[in-house]
């Protein structure tokens, strides 16, 4: 006679685990998605945004509109991205009044701190809001 099994069976549940993101993976989800675009616009700069500017700025045809609410912040990201070459062409600084409203960009990256403030403005052009950590 054949014994029954009892119990759970052996090895890994048969269910995916989806990892929390990092900078660099949501960075090349990024690339996958938006592998053709000229310009770019980061809406509070943080960890995973600071990846998505290193990266991107190997191809000197991306320009970059930022602002964030943090204004210390935003100081320390235009002193770090501002001193790169060809940064007066590329990197554009604005206050943060407007910048979903009248966009620049077709893409902002809102970073995970400024999301629920982001979302509470009107956007009337319907600009495309992604959320860095959730691609």
């Amino acid at each position: 006679m054949a014994k029954k099994p009892t119990g759970r069976p052996r090895g890994r549940p048969s269910s995916k685990v989806k990892l929390k993101h990092n900078p660099k993976s949501s960075r090349q989800d990024f690339l996958k998605k938006f592998k053709d675009i000229e310009a770019i616009g980061i809406y509070g700069v943080d960890k995973f945004t600071t990846e998505i500017i290193n990266h991107l700025w190997e191809n000197p045809e991306i320009s970059f509109h930022v602002t964030d609410n943090n204004r210390s912040r935003l100081d320390n990201s235009n002193k770090l991205f501002g001193q790169r070459s060809f940064s007066m062409y590329r990197w554009n600084v604005y206050p943060e009044s407007g910048f979903i409203e009248q966009p620049a960009v077709d893409i902002i990256l809102v970073s995970k701190d400024c999301w629920e403030e982001v979302n509470k403005r009107p956007n009337p052009y319907d600009v495309e809001l992604l959320l860095l950590e959730e691609i």
